[in-house]
């Protein structure tokens, strides 16, 4: 059964690539390149057809990605998935527009050595760069299945002081992440916050300290058109903060929930323990907890040389299309 569902993918897709060959004559060009692209990927496990079908992780600012492999590996394992991450230049802080070419790439090249649709994750900065890369290239669309996005900072974070940055300089991805940064002013300007036939899911945490708001109709990591969980209403009195987020318990069963479906994950098929560990299936509680304790001091370790910049990097005349 296994062998003809994929199978199936690989002819659903190889029909639908002439489409979106022709979708591609009009995208933004990419000055990333191939082998540049290729340097950034590490996948847990041998991709292929004959292997099981893989999550491309898009981490969030300050992560290279290492991590989520050493980390993330078991929890993919028991859902039956193959674990594939990007490590974005200066640690995931440097102009978005530029790191979004990677994740183009990724999963063109993920999906054609699959020989399948990848469902895609992104956390944080992870998010909004997935969500610019289907929106903005739309040959992608028929080469992913979901996107699932954690503590996204999908319409901007109040958190981010754009007066101190503009005295001492901040990374350009963390301008870019403000509330009323100019790039997500032109992505929140296209209609369709969702696009494409595939399934969307966020999953935020009302007590997440860096990314806020996260109540109320103007929530920022919720996305209209996808389904979106609050880690509260399904576990009521949990205390997740932004990090751990990524690893919580809901977040992970989401994201198995939505691989394993077709369409977004559903609230209602959650496992009935998933509130039992603070942390996802197949994850190494006390290790992840360590994890999580540490992460903190190398977030700011890793952040303190990268390039600072006293203004937000203008927006590309592709994402003012």
């Amino acid at each position: 059964m296994a062998a003809l569902a994929a199978a199936t993918a690989a002819l659903s897709l190889s029909a639908a690539l002439p489409t979106a060959a022709r979708a591609a004559a009009g995208e933004p060009r990419l000055a990333v390149t191939a082998a540049e692209a290729a340097a950034a990927l590490t996948c847990a496990t041998k991709v292929g057809p004959s292997r099981p079908a893989p999550v491309l992780f898009v981490p969030g600012t300050g992560s290279d990605g290492s991590q989520v492999i050493a980390i993330g590996k078991p929890a993919f394992d028991a859902m039956g998935r193959s674990l594939c991450s990007l490590s974005l230049p200066d640690r995931t802080t440097g102009d978005m527009q530029v790191a979004v070419q990677y994740v183009v790439r990724a999963v063109r090249s993920l999906s054609r050595e699959a020989g399948r649709p990848i469902a895609v994750a992104g956390v944080s900065q992870g998010g909004v760069l997935a969500r610019i890369a289907l929106t903005y290239w739309p040959s992608l669309r028929p080469r992913v299945t979901d996107v699932v996005t954690a503590a996204a900072t999908h319409h901007g974070t109040t958190t981010v002081n754009t007066g101190v940055c503009a005295v001492g300089g901040c990374p350009p991805a963390i301008w870019q992440q403000a509330a009323g940064s100019r790039l997500l002013a032109a992505l929140d300007a296209r209609r369709d916050e969702t696009p494409g036939r595939l399934g969307w899911t966020t999953v935020r945490s009302t007590t997440d300290e860096l990314v806020q708001p996260q109540t109320g109709p103007g929530a920022t990591s919720v996305l209209a058109g996808a389904t979106n969980l609050v880690i509260q209403r399904i576990c009521p009195g949990r205390t997740t903060n932004h990090l751990a987020t990524t690893v919580d318990s809901v977040t992970i069963a989401a994201l198995a929930d939505a691989v394993g479906h077709r369409g977004p994950a559903r609230a209602r098929r959650l496992p009935a323990d998933v509130c039992d560990e603070p942390y996802g299936a197949g994850l190494n509680q006390e290790l992840t907890q360590l994890f999580l304790d540490i992460a903190g001091e190398r977030f700011g370790a890793g952040t303190a040389e990268v390039p600072r910049v006293l203004a937000e990097p203008p927006v590309r005349a592709w994402m003012r299309r």
